[in-house]
């Protein structure tokens, strides 16, 4: 029955790509999204086990989003590594599209490709007679593939940008197609070329190069899409046409020279398994059909979402930590947060130190630049001479606003502060910006807040109902004091709750 169910959809969606309906915006999107679902799913089944080779698989479910089994990336890179130690970290010894075909998989799945056990893949593209043995689709992937994360080439390297984006642009054809070989031009090559060259289009020699080869390839479509003849035409081409378009932000069913490139495509797309044929005439899916296929889909998925184009993988990066010592903590991201949000401040060691605990100084710092608080006296406090006038201001503010009281004449800054204690500043904190009393409903379900006054217990329930902070099992730990990591956490929520 379910099988019968899918077999239906994917009729379904067939017929209706094939409705004409396609050359509408609003209704492609839905047909489009399903048949990246089916193709990625043929890749997947195709290919359980990713490694060495399965690098474009690889690089359209990891851009489009694909929900992939568990540790399927981690298992290609695994493999991967294993075969690059073995190989010595030489993958080719002329064909260098290779390197730049695995640093693309790389950087899609945010894994560092100047680093794959142990070997600099990126480094073997500083070689400019090395990058272009192959011809054409040598300079334009290591660009594509350079510019993925936007990684630095060396200036005493042969290689450079400048030098890539020439050798493309002198290999254009009079027509404004580009060709592997010869003087005839290649669609795909030429699409591929737009591809290398799309984010250098601020560039005029360059942007009138793109226009020139748009202009060809416009002149070169056939029937719904296909280029060359039906007979020859294969949706490699224009699957290539698709990505070039996205990478220049134009929708292909917007615009009249391209909008049958769709109908084109799905002429090749194949029911029975979801996936993709390389020509017409063949009766079954083809992998790099499907992949091309796919990729051309995610990356016009991506230009309607707003998202960075195909190749542009800088949104797979891992950001580069601003502390040393939180790379692998549990609270990376929320750190991060509040240091740019400008609470939290780190080290002049460059650690964060996310394990050591908060004393009454630091959350009195953290509750006045949250709330953005101000005084018009000092303290009263006999202990916090040694401060600078920064923090000295600070206590003040935070003393004149409530949030602190004066039970002694000294404030005690250097004493860890608990997680009761932090949630009493906090409700204080919050009342005085709300200008009014937090009355609680009920108190927060933790079996062990029951012995503290109804103001703690009151702060407490606050923090629970306003999700601001959570126990465990039942438990609050009231007493435990609080971490440099769960402060942040604490008043990233506080910040976005307040402001």
């Amino acid at each position: 029955m379910q099988v019968l169910k899918r077999s239906i959809m994917i009729i379904t969606m067939v017929l209706f790509l094939f409705s004409g309906i396609m050359t509408q915006h609003m209704s492609a999107r839905e047909p489009v999204s399903a048949a990246y679902e089916t193709a990625s799913a043929y890749m997947v089944k195709n290919v359980p086990n990713p490694t060495y080779n399965n690098e474009w698989f690889i690089i359209s479910l990891a851009r489009g989003g694909y929900k992939v089994p568990a540790h399927y990336y981690e298992n290609y890179y695994t493999n991967l590594v294993k075969e690059v130690q073995e190989r010595k970290g030489e993958l080719h010894s002329r064909k260098y599209t290779e390197y730049s075909r695995v640093i693309l998989a790389l950087s899609a799945i945010g894994k560092d490709a100047r680093n794959v056990g142990g070997y600099n893949l990126v480094e073997k593209l500083y070689d400019f007679d090395q990058v272009k043995w192959q011809g054409l689709n040598g300079p334009i992937f290591a660009l594509i593939a350079l510019d993925s994360w936007q990684y630095d080439i060396p200036k005493t390297a042969t290689n450079s940008r400048k030098e890539m984006i020439d050798y493309i642009l002198d290999k254009q054809l009079d027509n404004g197609g580009f060709s592997l070989s010869g003087t005839q031009s290649d669609s795909d090559i030429t699409a591929m070329a737009i591809q290398a060259l799309s984010s250098y289009i601020d560039r005029a020699d360059v942007k009138a190069a793109i226009n020139k080869a748009l202009a060809e390839l416009s002149q070169s479509l056939l029937n719904k899409g296909k280029y060359e003849n039906a007979e020859t035409g294969n949706v490699e081409n224009i699957a290539q046409l698709i990505t070039a378009l996205t990478s220049l932000s134009i929708n292909p069913l917007m615009d009249d020279r391209f909008n049958g490139v769709f109908d084109g495509l799905f002429q090749f797309y194949y029911a029975a398994d979801g996936g993709f044929k390389h020509q017409l005439t063949e009766k079954v899916s083809n992998g790099m059909a499907t992949e091309q296929a796919a990729y051309a889909i995610a990356a016009y998925e991506r230009m309607l979402a707003g998202k960075t184009k195909l190749y542009d993988m800088t949104d797979a990066k891992p950001r580069e930590s601003s502390f040393s010592d939180i790379s692998n903590h549990w609270g990376n991201e929320v750190i991060e947060q509040a240091f740019e949000l400008g609470l939290m401040k780190g080290y002049e060691d460059g650690t964060f130190r996310p394990q050591v605990q908060l004393t009454r100084v630091q959350a009195a710092s953290l509750i006045a630049r949250t709330l953005k608080l101000q005084h018009t006296q000092d303290a009263p406090y006999s202990d916090i001479a040694k401060y600078n006038q920064a923090t000295k201001d600070e206590i003040a503010a935070v003393f004149e606003a409530g949030i602190i009281q004066l039970n002694a004449a000294k404030f005690n800054p250097d004493h860890k502060l608990t997680r009761a204690e932090l949630a009493l500043m906090l409700v204080r904190g919050y009342q005085y910006k709300e200008g009014t009393k937090y009355e609680a409903a009920k108190p927060a379900p933790f079996s062990d807040i029951a012995r503290f006054n109804d103001e703690t217990k009151q702060a407490i329930t606050f923090l629970y109902d306003l999700k601001l902070a959570e126990g465990s099992n039942g438990l609050f730990y009231p007493s435990a004091y609080t971490t440099r990591a769960e402060a942040s956490k604490l008043f990233v929520n506080f910040y976005n709750l307040v402001k």
